[in-house]
C-alpha cells in the first residue's frame, strides 16, 4: 500500500495533492592523493555524485567551499573522505569539525567511526577523534588535551566557552589545523548568526597569530545566494557548489483544510492513521505548547503509548532517550518543534505533518520535508494541516506557488547583522582577553567604534606601539564570564521542580563551576523540567502561569536569581485540567536613528534604530477548568510568591472551539500584577508613517454604518446602543472578551425589542468600532503585515514585533499615524533591512490579502494573533482595508529613496 493509500480514509479532508515524481542520480569519478582512499570508495560501496565530485575538485584546487544542496544529498561524505586523504599525506594535520548541536555531533561522530573503522582495515592506521562539547566531565577533556587527537567534533558554544578562552590547551589543535568544516550553516541567521560571525573572527585572530591557514568546508541547505552568505559570515573568499545530482524517491504533498473535522480532531486521526501502519512520521508546530495539547488530547487513543513529543527545552538524557526509541521502533511519531528540523539521526523516517506553514515561511518547510524520504527505494509523504492562518490561506489559494518553490527548495534571506553594538562589543571584549593586544589596522571602521567604546568604558587601552609607531588596543578589564552565543541577552532560566531542598542547595553554591555542574546534576535527575531564554520566560513564566511540558501541567511560581542564571519553580497541577494563560502587556516605541527613508504611496517608510519598552502586566486565564486553576492561583496569593489582583471567571454559555482557537474567552479570569515585569531593550525596525488624510476612515465607518440602520428604520436603538457602548471602559474589566460583551449586549437588546437581524447587530457593532479611532486600523494592518511577511522575506515572524499609534507622542512625527514593525531580538539580528527592502511588496500584498479573506471582522487567517498583548481587542479589519484603499489606491505609485 502506498503512503498515498494510507490516508484515503481523509480524503473529504484533503483539499490539494501533488506527487513530485523521484529523480535518478548522477554520478562521477575523483582520483583522490592516495589510492586507498578510492579503495575506501568501493568498500563503502559509494560511487560519487556528481555534485560531491565538483565540490571535491574545487576544494582540491584550494578554495574554500560552501555546498548547498538539499538534505540526505551526501554532503558529509565529502568532508569525511578529504580527512582521511589529507590524513594519510600528513599524519600531523588537524581537523575542526563545527555542528550547532550536540545531537548532530552524537550521530556524525558514529558514522565518522563506522568509516574509520573500514579505513584501518584498509590502512592499518586509524584517525583519531573526539567529541568536545559542554556535557564532557573535565576529567576527559584533559584526556583529550593530553591524547592529542587529530579530529575534532565540537560546537560553536564549545569554541567560544572553552577552546578559544583556553586556547593554550588546545594550541596543537589550532597551529596544525587543515580543514574547518561547518555544517548546517543556513542554522546561523539571526542573533545567533551574528554571535556565531564574530567567534569566526576571534578564531581567524588566534589561527593568524599561531601562523595556521586551514581552507573552510561550510555545508547548507539550498540557497538563493551561499556564496555571498558565507563569504559574509566568514569574510573570506568561497566556490559555491548548489545544483544536487543525488537521486530523490516519489514524494507526495498533502494539503488538509479540516471540513468535518475540526483541526484537533484531524491531526489526531492522521496521527493515528500512520501510527498503526508502523509508519514513522514527524508532527511539527510552531510552538511547544501545540505540542503539548495534541498529545494531551491523544490520551485516550489507543496509539498513545506510540507517541510522545520532543523539544530543545527537554534535558539532554530524556532527548537522546525518545531518539533512541523513535529509532529502534518503540516509538513511532514525535510531536516536535524545529528541533527536529537538522539532521539528527532518528533513522529511517517516512512522512513529515506540519501543523500549517511555519511562521518563516517555507524556510523551516523546506528543512522539515526533507527529513522523509532518505531511502530512495521508499516513497515519502509531506503534508501540511491548514490552520486559520495568513500564511496557510495564502498558500492554500496560491498552492502551485507552494509547489513551485518547494520543488526548487531554495531559501531566499538569510538574515544577519554584523553591525550589532552589543554582540559586537561582547565579542571584541573576548578577542581582548584572548590575545591582549590588537592592532588598530585589523579592524574594520565599525570594530574601530566599537573598541573605542571599550577604551571609554575603560576596559581597553589605545596606545602607540614604541617599536612600530602603530596603534594598538590593549586589554584593561579582562571578562570574566562568557554570555551565550544563542541569544543577544546573557540570561537563562531553568524551569525546575518545585523542591525546597533544590532552592538551599542551589543558594549554597559559591562558585559558576559548582552552579553549573549541580545544574547538569539537576538536569540529568529529571529536576530540571526545561531550559527558556527571557522572551519566553516573560511570555509564559511569570508567577501563577501555565505551562504544559510532555503533557504534564505546572503553574510557574518564585524564581531565585544568581547572576545570570534564573531558576523559576514550578508546581505540577491536574494534566487533564483545560486551561491556559495569556500574558497581558503594553509597549512603548522610541525611534533613536534613522538610516533609511522613501515614500511609496503617500506613506513615509523608515528603517533605523528603537527602543522598546514591554511592560507586562499581568496575565489572563482561559479553558473549562479555569475555575480550579484560579483556587491555585489564589493559593500561590496567599503564599506571598504572587503580589496581584484576581478576578473571578465571568460565566456565561460555554463555546464548542477546539482547544487551538485563540477566539474562545467564555470563560475567563484575569490577574492584575502589582508591581509590572518591564523589560526594555534596543533593536532595529521599519516604520510606516500615514498621512493624516487617513484620519478620516473613523467617521467613514460611522456614517456608513449608521446609515445601514436608518435603512433599516431603526437608527434610534442603534444609537443609543452606540452611545452606551465604548470598548475603552470595558477593555480594563473584560480584556479579551470585550469584543464578545460588545456583541453579546447587542444581541440581547436587540432580541428584547423584538429584533432579529444579523446586518443591523453587524452594522451597530460598526458603529461602536468606530468609537477606538483610527488606532485599531493601525493595529490591524501591523498585525497582518506581521502574518504575511514570511512569504517574501523568510523571515521568521515569532521573531517580529509590532506596535502602531494614532498620534505617536514625541518628535520626528509627533501627532502622525504611525506602524512599527521590529525585529524581536536585543539589538537588531538583520531583519529590518530585509523587511525594508521588501516593504512595497509587503504593503500591496497586505491590501490583497484583507480583502480576499472572507471573513467578515477579522479572523486569525487576516488580523487576529496568538502574540497580541491586549488579546485581539482594538482590532478593525473593515477600517484597515479603508485606509489601505485611500493610500495605496489614492496616491500616485512613484517611490523615492532618500
Amino acid at each position: 500500500m502506498s503512503l498515498f493509500e494510507t490516508l484515503r480514509p481523509l480524503k473529504s479532508e484533503i483539499a490539494r495533492v501533488q506527487v513530485f515524481p523521484p529523480k535518478d542520480g548522477e554520478f562521477g569519478d575523483f582520483q583522490f592523493n592516495n589510492p586507498e582512499i578510492n579503495a575506501l570508495l568501493g568498500e563503502l560501496g559509494f560511487r560519487p555524485y556528481r555534485h560531491q565530485v565538483e565540490a571535491l575538485e574545487r576544494l582540491y584546487s584550494g578554495r574554500n567551499i560552501v555546498v548547498t544542496t538539499p538534505t540526505a544529498s551526501g554532503k558529509s561524505e565529502i568532508f569525511r573522505l578529504a580527512i582521511f586523504d589529507s590524513y594519510l599525506s600528513d599524519p600531523r594535520a588537524t581537523y575542526l569539525l563545527i555542528y550547532p548541536t550536540r545531537a548532530l555531533i552524537n550521530n556524525q561522530l558514529e558514522k565518522f567511526s563506522l568509516q574509520n573503522l573500514v579505513f584501518y582495515r584498509l590502512t592499518g592506521k586509524l584517525v583519531s577523534a573526539r567529541m568536545l562539547t559542554g556535557d564532557i566531565p573535565w576529567e576527559e577533556r584533559r584526556t583529550l588535551i593530553r591524547e592529542k587527537p587529530r579530529v575534532i567534533f565540537t560546537t560553536p558554544d564549545m569554541l567560544h566557552y572553552n577552546i578559544l578562552r583556553r586556547w593554550r590547551d588546545y594550541e596543537w589543535l589550532l597551529r596544525n589545523l587543515r580543514y574547518l568544516v561547518v555544517d548546517e550553516l543556513h542554522v546561523y541567521r539571526g542573533v545567533f548568526g551574528s554571535n556565531f560571525a564574530y567567534l569566526f573572527r576571534r578564531l581567524d585572530f588566534r589561527l593568524k597569530h599561531l601562523g595556521a591557514k586551514p581552507q573552510i568546508m561550510a555545508l547548507s541547505a539550498t540557497l538563493r545566494n551561499p556564496r555571498g552568505f558565507a563569504e559574509k559570515l566568514f569574510r573570506r573568499r568561497f566556490s559555491a557548489i548548489s545544483h544536487a545530482t543525488n537521486p530523490f524517491p516519489r514524494r507526495y504533498l498533502i494539503l488538509f483544510e479540516p471540513k468535518n473535522l475540526d483541526e484537533r480532531q484531524l491531526l489526531r486521526a492522521v496521527v493515528e492513521r500512520l501510527a498503526e501502519k508502523k509508519i514513522k512520521t514527524l508532527v511539527f508546530f510552531d510552538s511547544r505548547k501545540g505540542t503539548e495539547k495534541l498529545l494531551r488530547f491523544l490520551l485516550g487513543s489507543k496509539v498513545f503509548s506510540k507517541v510522545t513529543t520532543y523539544k530543545g527545552t527537554l534535558p539532554r538524557n530524556v532527548r537522546w532517550e525518545i531518539e533512541r526509541d523513535f529509532k529502534e521502533g518503540k516509538l513511532l511519531v514525535l510531536l516536535t518543534t524545529n528541533a527536529l528540523e537538522l539532521g539528527i539521526d532518528i533513522g529511517d523516517l517516512d512522512a513529515v505533518i506540519n501543523y500549517g506553514i511555519p511562521p518563516d515561511g517555507l524556510f523551516s518547510l523546506i528543512q522539515r520535508f526533507g527529513r522523509a524520504g532518505r531511502k530512495t527505494e521508499r516513497e515519502a509523504l509531506n503534508a501540511v494541516v491548514l490552520r486559520k492562518n495568513g500564511l496557510d490561506y495564502y498558500y492554500r489559494e496560491h498552492f502551485d506557488e507552494l509547489v513551485e518553490r518547494l520543488g526548487r527548495g531554495i531559501i531566499e534571506y538569510m538574515p544577519v547583522n554584523l553591525e550589532n553594538e552589543r554582540i559586537a562589543e561582547k565579542h571584541l571584549h573576548y578577542l581582548l582577553t584572548e590575545l591582549g593586544i590588537v592592532d588598530w589596522d585589523e579592524l574594520d571602521e565599525f570594530e574601530r567604534k566599537v573598541m573605542e567604546k571599550l577604551v571609554i568604558e575603560r576596559k581597553a587601552d589605545l596606545k602607540k606601539n614604541p617599536l612600530t609607531g602603530k596603534l594598538e588596543v590593549r586589554l584593561r578589564k579582562p571578562a570574566f564570564s562568557y554570555s551565550s552565543l544563542r541569544t543577544a541577552s546573557d540570561e537563562t532560566f531553568f524551569l525546575v521542580k518545585d523542591e525546597p531542598w533544590i532552592k538551599g542547595k542551589l543558594m549554597e553554591k559559591s562558585s559558576l563551576r559548582e552552579l553549573l555542574n549541580f545544574v547538569n546534576w539537576l538536569k540529568l535527575k529529571g529536576y530540571i523540567i526545561e531550559e527558556v531564554d527571557s522572551d519566553e520566560y516573560h511570555r509564559s513564566l511569570l508567577p501563577g502561569m501555565a505551562y504544559f511540558s510532555r503533557g504534564e501541567l505546572y503553574m510557574a511560581r518564585d524564581r531565585l536569581a544568581l547572576g545570570k542564571f534564573h531558576f523559576v519553580f514550578a508546581k505540577p497541577l491536574n494534566r487533564f485540567w483545560d486551561v491556559e494563560t495569556f500574558v497581558a502587556k503594553r509597549e512603548e516605541v522610541e525611534i533613536l536613528e534613522s538610516r533609511g527613508e522613501k515614500t511609496y504611496r503617500g506613506v513615509e517608510v523608515h528603517l533605523g534604530r528603537l527602543r522598546v519598552r514591554h511592560v507586562y502586566t499581568g496575565f489572563a486565564v482561559k479553558g473549562a477548568d479555569t475555575g480550579n486553576y484560579v483556587k491555585e492561583i489564589l493559593k500561590l496569593k496567599e503564599s506571598g510568591i504572587l503580589r496581584a489582583e484576581i478576578y473571578s471567571p465571568m460565566t456565561g454559555e460555554r463555546v464548542n472551539e477546539e482547544d487551538f482557537s485563540i477566539l474562545n474567552w467564555e470563560k475567563f479570569a484575569k490577574v492584575e500584577l502589582k508591581e509590572p515585569y518591564v523589560r526594555e531593550f534596543e533593536t532595529e525596525g521599519i516604520w510606516l508613517v500615514f498621512p493624516d488624510s487617513i484620519r478620516e476612515v473613523a467617521s467613514e465607518e460611522f456614517r456608513e454604518f449608521f446609515n445601514v440602520a436608518i435603512e433599516k428604520g431603526f437608527e434610534d436603538p442603534a444609537f443609543i446602543l452606540y452611545s452606551n457602548l465604548d470598548r475603552r471602559k470595558l477593555f480594563p474589566l473584560y480584556l479579551g472578551t470585550t469584543t464578545h460583551v460588545i456583541r453579546k449586549t447587542i444581541g440581547d437588546t436587540l432580541q428584547r425589542l423584538g429584533i432579529s437581524d444579523e446586518e443591523l447587530a453587524f452594522a451597530i457593532k460598526k458603529m461602536v468600532d468606530s468609537k477606538d479611532g483610527i488606532g485599531s486600523a493601525l493595529h490591524a494592518i501591523e498585525h497582518n503585515m506581521i502574518k504575511i511577511a514570511p512569504i517574501f522575506t523568510y523571515v521568521d515572524s515569532r521573531e517580529l514585533g509590532g506596535y502602531s499609534y494614532a498620534s505617536f507622542p514625541s518628535l520626528p512625527h509627533a501627532g502622525r499615524p504611525v506602524v512599527f514593525i521590529y525585529d524581536g531580538n536585543e539589538g537588531g539580528s538583520g531583519l529590518a533591512p530585509i523587511l525594508y527592502e521588501n516593504a512595497e511588496r509587503l504593503m500591496e500584498k497586505s491590501l490583497e490579502h484583507l480583502r480576499s479573506c472572507p471573513c467578515k471582522d477579522g479572523c486569525p487567517v487576516c488580523v487576529l494573533s496568538p502574540k497580541c498583548g491586549t488579546f485581539n481587542e482594538f482590532l478593525d479589519k473593515w477600517a484597515a482595508i479603508r485606509v489601505w484603499e485611500k493610500v495605496l489606491e489614492r496616491f500616485p505609485s512613484k517611490s523615492k529613496d532618500d
